[in-house]
C-alpha cells in the first residue's frame, strides 16, 4: 500500500498513546535518551505490548513505535503523514547536505531515481572483486597473531572498501578521518535527542568541534570530485563517482557539484560505517558461538578450500549468509529511525498530533518474541529460506524499509556475505577475556567500548 492511497484516520483514535512514567518536569525523558539511547527506547517498547509507547523529550511528545504492524503504518501506510523533522533534518544535513538521507518531496524523489539503478540488483556484482581483494589484502597484514579492537579494523577496512569503490582510490588509513566520522555522528545522536537544538553556528565546544570534522569530511569528499573532474581519462574509470557524474536528468542536465558532494559523502559516510558495525557484531557473535563459527568453517572450507571467493560463490555460502543476517537481527546498523508527524494522524490506536516525534526501534522490533522465538538467542537458522519467508512483513528491517529504504541495502548485503567468508576462511579470531561489550548507538548500532580480539591467519 503506498502513502497515496493510506485509509483514512481511524474515527476510534481518541486520544495519543500514554506518556510513560519517570519524566523530569523540564527534560521529560531527554536525560535517559542521551546517556543510551538503545537502553531507554527498549525499555519504553517493553512496557509498551501493543508496540506504541509515549514519552516525552522537553515539553513536546514523542512516540516509540517496535512492532510490525505499527512500523509499517509509520514508513509505507502512512508515509505522507511522516516526514524527516526538524531534529533530524537539523542533526544531519551540516554533514550530508541535500543527500538522499535529509532531502524530502520532489528533490528526495528526483535523487532517487538517479542513484538507485547505480546500486540496483544487477550493478552490484561488479563490485564483489574489489570488496574480497580489499578484504583479503587487509587481513594478510596478521600473519602473526596480534591484538586489536574488531571495531577499529572494520572501520578501517570499510573505508578502504567504500573509498575504492566511490572513488577508485586509497583511504590512505586515514584515522583522522575515522574519527572525525565518529565524532560527528555523536554530534547528530545529540542533537536527536537533545532538548533544545542550538544552530550549528552556536560556539559551543560541542559545535566547534563538530564544525571542524564536518569540515574536514567535506573537504576531502570534494577533493576526489575536484580530481575527478580534472583527470583526462576519467570517462575510463569504474567506480560510483563516475556513474553519478554521467547520470542525466530526465531534461539531459547533470548533477550539480554541490549535490554531488552530497550524494557522494551521503554514499560513502552511510554504507562505511553501516559496514563496519555490521561486520565488528558478526566477528563478536563468531568468536562467541562455537558451534555456529564451526559450521561457517565447515561451509567455507568445503566450498572455497584456499581459493579467493567470487561473486559466483555466494549461493553456495548460504550459511555465511544467514549469519550475517542474524547478526543484523540482534544488532541493526538503523536501530533508531526519527521521523515527524507533518499533520495529526494515528498509529494503532492511537493520535498522534502534528509536530510528534516518532522513532522506529528496530532494535526492539527485532526481539518480538512473538516473531523470533527465544528472541535474545543468536540463532542463523531463522535465516533459512523457508523460515525467512514465513517472517511477518516490516518484521525485519535493517535498511529500513517504504520508500527511504537505504539505497545501498542490496551493495551492503553482498558485501556483508562476502566479508563473512573472507573473515572465516582467513583469520581465526578469540576475544580477549574481561571484556563487558554493550550496543551504543551512534546512528549506527556500534559495540561499544570495542571488542579487543586476538587475531591470526589461518593455517
Amino acid at each position: 500500500m503506498t502513502a497515496s492511497t493510506a485509509p483514512a484516520a481511524s474515527t476510534t483514535a481518541a486520544q495519543p498513546p500514554p506518556l510513560a512514567p519517570g519524566a523530569s518536569l523540564l527534560l521529560g525523558h531527554a536525560r535517559e535518551l542521551q546517556r543510551d539511547t538503545i537502553t531507554a527506547l527498549a525499555g519504553l517498547s517493553a512496557d509498551a505490548p501493543d508496540g506504541v509507547a509515549g514519552f516525552r523529550i522537553g515539553p513536546g511528545r514523542a512516540v516509540v513505535v517496535s512492532t510490525a504492524a505499527t512500523v509499517r503504518e509509520v514508513l509505507i501506510e502512512r508515509a505522507a503523514d511522516y516526514g524527516r523533522g526538524k531534529r533530524q533534518t537539523r542533526a544531519l544535513e551540516p554533514l550530508m547536505g541535500q543527500g538522499l538521507l535529509v532531502s524530502e518531496g520532489e528533490t528526495h524523489a528526483r535523487q532517487r531515481r538517479i542513484v538507485l539503478p547505480h546500486l540496483s540488483p544487477r550493478q552490484v556484482p561488479k563490485h564483489a572483486d574489489t570488496i574480497v581483494a580489499e578484504a583479503e589484502r587487509f587481513v594478510s597484514r596478521w600473519a602473526e597473531p596480534a591484538e586489536v579492537d574488531l571495531v577499529a579494523e572494520m572501520n578501517s577496512l570499510t573505508m578502504d572498501i567504500v573509498t575504492q569503490l566511490l572513488f577508485s582510490a586509497s583511504s590512505r588509513d586515514n584515522r583522522a578521518l575515522a574519527r572525525a566520522i565518529t565524532e560527528a555522528f555523536e554530534w547528530e545522536m545529540h542533537a536527536i535527542t537533545s532538548v533544545v537544538g542550538l544552530p550549528l553556528w552556536v560556539p559551543t565546544p560541542r559545535n566547534r568541534r563538530a564544525r571542524r570534522n564536518i569540515a574536514l569530511i567535506r573537504r576531502w569528499i570534494a577533493e576526489f570530485i575536484t580530481e575527478r573532474r580534472a583527470s583526462p581519462d576519467r570517462e575510463e574509470t569504474v567506480d560510483l563517482l563516475t556513474d553519478l557524474m554521467n547520470t542525466r536528468y530526465e531534461d539531459g542536465s547533470g548533477m550539480p557539484d554541490a549535490l554531488l558532494l552530497d550524494e557522494a559523502l551521503t554514499a560513502w559516510g552511510a554504507s562505511q560505517e553501516t559496514s563496519a558495525d555490521a561486520q565488528a557484531w558478526t566477528l563478536y557473535l563468531l568468536a562467541t558461538h562455537d558451534a555456529v563459527r564451526e559450521r561457517v568453517l565447515e561451509e567455507v572450507d568445503s566450498v572455497l578450500g584456499r581459493r579467493t571467493v567470487t561473486f559466483e560463490d555466494l549461493t553456495l555460502l548460504p550459511y555465511c549468509m544467514q549469519v550475517f543476517k542474524e547478526a543484523m537481527r540482534l544488532y541493526p546498523p538503523a536501530s533508531m529511525i526519527p521521523r515527524q508527524a507533518v499533520r495529526d494522524t494515528t498509529v494503532g490506536n492511537y493520535t498522534i498530533k502534528a509536530g510528534t516525534m516518532v522513532f522506529i526501534n528496530a532494535y526492539s522490533l527485532h526481539r518480538r518474541a512473538e516473531v523470533f522465538e527465544d528472541p535474545e538467542t543468536f540463532d542463523p537458522d531463522r535465516f533459512a529460506r523457508a523460515r525467512e519467508k514465513a517472517l511477518p512483513k516490516s518484521a525485519y528491517l535493517p535498511f529500513g524499509t517504504g520508500g527511504n529504504v537505504c539505497p545501498g541495502s542490496h551493495l551492503a548485503m553482498m558485501e556483508g556475505h562476502l566479508l563473512t567468508a573472507v573473515m572465516a576462511q582467513r583469520l581465526r579470531v578469540d576475544l580477549l577475556p574481561g571484556q563487558e561489550i554493550r550496543p551504543q548507538l551512534l546512528v549506527n548500532l556500534r559495540p561499544s567500548p570495542g571488542v579487543r580480539a586476538r587475531v591470526v591467519l589461518r593455517d
